[in-house]
């Protein structure tokens, strides 16, 4: 039922990004059809990637979202969208190439395969272990890591979603994540039944996603720019995916912490968007010198912070129950300072974004009313449904505790 879950909030997630981009696109939009036409390359490809198990295939839909994500950075026509594109492209590509190359070496390794498939290749490696074959895995799942933008091939992340329209970087942050995990999955469970050492992929991939949540954690302290603190929750999200990749969770679990990914990216970066719009200026510091804001567009900002850790009908905090519940039944009490990292986290951009509080109340900026309207339904659609979500997964995952 999980399963379900997580494929009709892809679909909805980029429905809803799709006609924002059509009927509420951002502010001196041009060619908006032949963006649109883009995006539907880009969540086609990805989506495509979550069904098929081969694994050379899969890698390909990966490695064309990056073009086609490169292209979508550098819709805003600045010279420095194109800049930024470059960056995602030659980054995301040079990750890619090393995850390839470990499919390489896997492939190599394993006896004569009927097909490419990721069941095939575990029977031809099953048996099987060395050095060829740990080396094969490492280099795979550290080449997705890097398309995953977790330390340190990091780079490209803020830079991303600071540079691109908020319908872009929600489409990114949605969708990359959870099609790079897709196929981080299978190989890590792989690995698990081959190579049981202390130093292996699984662990590898841990330890930079804990550097990866402290990183975000430490430089959002220093963020001024709601495109940056936005950029730093996606990657602070997203350095949260590699717990439960390390984590045996069941699959019920896997996949709502898919859908989550998805929603939640959705919301921030949306109303993110809603939130720049308005203020007509991404600084905070420089939004305080003014004297009035719309209060509907900061109060969608700070209800996506809550939503995105600390709500208590949020899929986020469904996960963080299930942290503990882990925690408590595999006694590894050191889980819980996961959960009290999200709630720092929290506290922190908090800090940052309640201050806008005390500006004089005032409607939707007059120019782009109609667009910020929109947006906001939008937004409570979301919202809406990705509490929905939250509350069926209390219900389902949580329920012999209620």
């Amino acid at each position: 039922m999980m399963e379900i879950v997580f494929y009709l909030s892809g679909i909805i997630t980029f429905v809803v990004i799709f006609l924002i981009s059509i009927f509420a696109p951002t502010k001196g939009q041009t060619r908006i059809w032949l963006w649109s036409l883009l995006k539907i390359c880009f969540f086609t490809v990805l989506f495509y990637s979550w069904f098929t198990e081969n694994i050379v295939l899969k890698w390909i839909l990966i490695e064309a979202s990056t073009l086609f994500g490169a292209l979508l950075i550098s819709s805003s026509g600045t010279e420095r969208s194109f800049h930024v594109g470059w960056k995602f492209l030659l980054i995301n590509s040079y990750a890619l190439g090393l995850a390839f190359l470990g499919i390489v070496i896997l492939l190599f390794a394993s006896t004569p395969l009927q097909n490419l498939d990721f069941s095939s290749l575990k029977l031809g490696l099953e048996g099987q272990s060395g050095l060829l074959i740990e080396t094969g895995i490492l280099l795979t799942i550290y080449g997705y890591s890097g398309k995953l933008g977790l330390v340190p091939n990091h780079f490209w992340v803020g830079d991303t979603y600071a540079e691109s329209p908020s319908q872009i970087s929600s489409l990114i942050a949605s969708f990359v994540p959870v099609s790079v995990v897709l196929a981080i999955r299978p190989l890590i469970k792989l690995e698990n039944e081959l190579n049981l050492h202390l130093i292996n992929a699984s662990n590898g991939l841990l330890f930079i996603g804990i550097l990866t949540i402290l990183y975000s954690t430490l430089m959002l302290v220093s963020r001024d720019d709601i495109r940056r603190i936005s950029a730093k929750v996606a990657l602070f999200h997203t350095g949260m995916l590699t717990l439960f990749l390390w984590l045996d969770i069941s699959d019920d679990v896997y996949y709502y912490l898919l859908a989550t990914t998805v929603l939640v990216k959705l919301l921030v970066f949306l109303s993110m968007g809603i939130l720049r719009m308005d203020a007509g200026k991404r600084n905070i510091s420089q939004i305080l010198n003014g004297t009035m804001l719309s209060h509907k567009a900061l109060y969608v900002y700070l209800l996506a912070l809550l939503i995105a850790f600390v709500f208590p009908l949020s899929p986020v905090f469904v996960l963080d129950l299930k942290i503990i519940e882990i925690a408590i039944m595999k006694k590894q009490f050191y889980l819980f300072i996961f959960p009290i990292l999200g709630s720092v986290f929290f506290f922190v951009s908090l800090n940052k974004v309640l201050p806008m509080v005390k500006l004089e109340n005032r409607d939707f900026d007059s120019e782009v009313y109609g667009t910020l309207q929109l947006r906001f339904y939008f937004f409570w659609f979301s919202l809406l449904f990705t509490i929905s979500v939250g509350a069926y997964g209390m219900y389902y995952l949580m329920a012999k505790y209620i």
